[in-house]
């Protein structure tokens, strides 16, 4: 009898290329592993019962995760809020489709922060997910569970989605790859949306190989081998360095000179005002969309006719900083006019990062994802950085939010774990859909930053 599949190892191609008996095992053991960490780690809110026959294709077989704002058919979407609860999609989300149409399964749901409003899926209703290195602390989010499947080894892949760092956030806390592709690169309807400005699908993988598997896949882009790295020239915004937590800052400068060590080049570069419009204008453009998007997802589910207003989905909001975000949304609505100007100052971000890339040649721009690791759980307002109180949502979303506004690919790369401490990660952003060319960069870069550890 053949040996079953190890399906906390198992890469893409040795699902697909497995015999029928060993994938077909695989499946049901990731079934039961993503129960497990649906109790453990409060990973996922769904887990399926029956997981079907796989479609022939490249992925055949290949289990896979997806985040609880994403259609599944036969699957709940409640977005990690009571808001949703019952609602249960007539089709997949395009993306879905794609993957499961390549013979991927959908084993499960995952946990998340509710309506993705936040960065610790920390959530009220389904409970916190638990990072897998240390399940005191935070996975990150709002794609916390999509990670923590992935670091816990229940999946290989899985889809998160992302408005300001909710993909990279996470695979920075649990220490898996993060892609976050190109604003508009992967079809974006059938997903409970923030902003349809700021969002799209995202990646997590154990590796960036798989992680290109399944963006060929959805995409169906030709691949390409990348620049060698003795020719490869990586920006750094020393802007992001800054303010950083001492381990992070160390691991970092690390991760750096392994870079140097390997034959990239690296210099100094700046996208202007790239930290105060993401974290200034790139907010509140949320804010004016989420008001929208919101209810219209709201009003198409049970009992919808409630929510007639905004102000009537208040009340259905499970945790407390979600709530304050909600009710801030109520009583100081971000005007018109407010928007338009937001989203000019979007429009001269996205030409800061063009006129970066021409001007200086860079490859990417390299810096650290987040400037701490992982919070304690309950940490939703302050956390401590060098022994300062700083709040949570800014501190953590600083260095995601400028490429997240200016909708330019995004990769995190974890650098391998010192002694005793947390994951910390660095993210890669290319040009505008210069995709392709970062993930390809990003296998290489990947096998640099690992051997560091």
């Amino acid at each position: 009898m053949s040996v079953p599949l190890d399906v906390a190892a198992a890469s893409l191609e040795a699902w697909a290329g497995a015999s029928d008996h060993r994938r077909d095992a695989g499946l049901q053991e990731a079934g039961r592993q993503a129960a497990r960490a649906a109790e453990t780690h409060g990973a996922f809110i769904t887990v399926a019962q029956d997981v079907g026959s796989p479609s022939a294709g490249e992925l055949r077989g290949v289990p896979i995760a997806v985040k609880d704002n994403i259609d599944v058919v036969g699957l709940p979407t409640t977005a990690g809020s009571p808001l949703l609860r019952g609602y249960l999609p007539e089709v997949d989300a395009s993306v879905v489709a794609a993957l499961k149409e390549a013979g991927a399964v959908v084993v499960g749901k995952t946990n998340m922060h509710e309506l993705a409003f936040g960065i610790t899926s920390n959530n009220a209703e389904f409970g916190p997910v638990r990072n897998p290195v240390d399940r005191s602390r935070v996975a990150g989010g709002s794609s916390g569970g999509s990670a923590a499947a992935v670091a816990l080894g229940v999946v290989p892949v899985s889809l998160g989605t992302d408005t300001g760092g909710s993909v990279t956030i996470p695979a920075a806390f649990c220490g898996v790859v993060g892609f976050r592709p190109t604003t508009g690169r992967y079809p974006g309807d059938g997903v409970v949306n923030l902003s349809w400005t700021r969002d799209s699908v995202g990646i997590h993988g154990r590796t960036v190989r798989d992680v290109r598997a399944l963006d060929r896949v959805i995409v169906r882009d030709a691949d390409e081998d990348g620049t060698p790295l003795n020719r490869l020239v990586l920006g750094v915004p020393r802007s992001r360095y800054e303010g950083l937590d001492e381990r992070v800052a160390a691991a970092c400068e690390q991760g750096l000179e392994a870079l140097a060590a390997s034959g990239v080049q690296l210099v100094d570069v700046e996208v202007p005002d790239d930290l105060q419009i993401g974290n200034g204008a790139g907010l509140g453009m949320v804010l004016f969309e989420a008001e929208r998007t919101i209810r219209w997802r709201a009003a198409g589910s049970e009992g919808g006719e409630r929510f007639r207003t905004f102000a009537d989905i208040v009340e259905h909001v499970a945790s407390p900083d979600v709530r304050r975000l909600a009710e801030m949304i109520v009583s100081e609505p971000f005007a018109p006019e407010s928007y338009e100007q937001a989203r000019r100052s979007r429009l001269s971000l996205r030409r800061g990062y063009a006129d970066m890339f021409r001007t200086t040649g860079v490859h990417a721009l390299v810096a650290p994802a987040v400037p701490v690791t992982a919070p304690p759980i309950g940490a939703d307002d302050v956390i401590d950085v060098n022994g300062e109180e700083l709040p949570t949502f800014p501190t953590i979303t600083r260095n995601t939010a400028p490429g997240t506004v200016a909708g330019v690919p995004m990769l995190t790369l974890p650098l391998g774990r010192l002694p005793t401490a947390l994951p910390v990660a660095l993210t890669f952003e290319g040009a505008f859909a210069s995709d392709v060319e970062l993930l390809a960069v990003g296998e290489r870069l990947e096998q640099v930053l690992l051997q560091r550890g």
